[in-house]
């Protein structure tokens, strides 16, 4: 289980604001997100379907678990997508019974934007950490939303080592332009709170030398300026 810390009353961090960018990323673009995740499923499902006979009912029977709880997932529909219908399972029992599977780990992400939502956060970071899909996307995301809801419990430095993780995952991935430097800027308030001032104009250097064009870059330059007269 995380560990939650003790919220203090004057932060720096206002997470209603810096935790929109990854908010608005997730929901904007959650159906290339679920095309992702599903095109690495169906891939997945090809090859090991020919590898072994154990592996591939067992993602067949997830698959035949899953679809109905992702289909509300996709509508918004998200009680039911978590938690079932009462005729068909939901994200959080395909998540545990069919853990280790493709299936599951797409059930672990959506079960983690679920409880981050609801704002069960400890649970959220749970759900993320289960999440091992081998994709330089949605993995980073995950990675992202651990540093987020550790923001939320104001373990910053549980929040710092997310966000490096993300960073890390984000540098090689196919929307680096797009997730580094969001989780660059994420770390460096996340330094500042913890006094590293030095570590964290590095990284918002790095967003405006290696991202010009991010959504971040004047953000961080003027928060690195700020660093500097201090």
């Amino acid at each position: 289980m995380a560990k939650k810390t003790k919220p203090e009353d004057d932060t720096l961090l206002d997470v209603g604001e810096v935790y929109t960018t990854t908010e608005r990323f997730i929901d904007e673009n959650r159906s290339t997100l679920t095309y992702v995740i599903g095109g690495l499923a169906g891939l997945i499902l090809a090859v090991i379907g020919y590898q072994s006979f154990v592996i591939g009912p067992a993602e067949a029977e997830a698959e035949s678990d899953a679809w109905r709880a992702e289909n509300y997932f996709e509508m918004d529909s998200m009680n039911l997508a978590a938690l079932g219908d009462g005729y068909a399972a939901g994200l959080e029992e395909v998540m545990t019974e069919h853990e280790g599977t493709a299936v599951g780990q797409r059930a672990a992400y959506r079960m983690g934007i679920y409880f981050r939502d609801a704002g069960d956060f400890e649970a959220a970071i749970d759900a993320f950490e289960d999440v091992n899909v081998g994709d330089d996307v949605v993995q980073v995301l995950a990675a992202g939303n651990i540093g987020d809801c550790y923001v939320e419990l104001s373990d910053y430095e549980a929040a710092k080592q997310a966000f490096d993780d993300a960073i890390a995952l984000a540098s090689s991935s196919m929307a680096a332009d797009v997730l580094a430097p969001m989780f660059l800027y994420k770390s460096a308030l996340v330094e500042i709170e913890l006094g590293n001032e030095a570590q964290a104009k590095k990284h918002l250097d790095r967003i405006v030398e290696n991202y010009p064009t991010s959504q971040q870059k004047n953000a961080s330059e003027a928060l690195a300026a700020s660093l500097a007269e201090g």
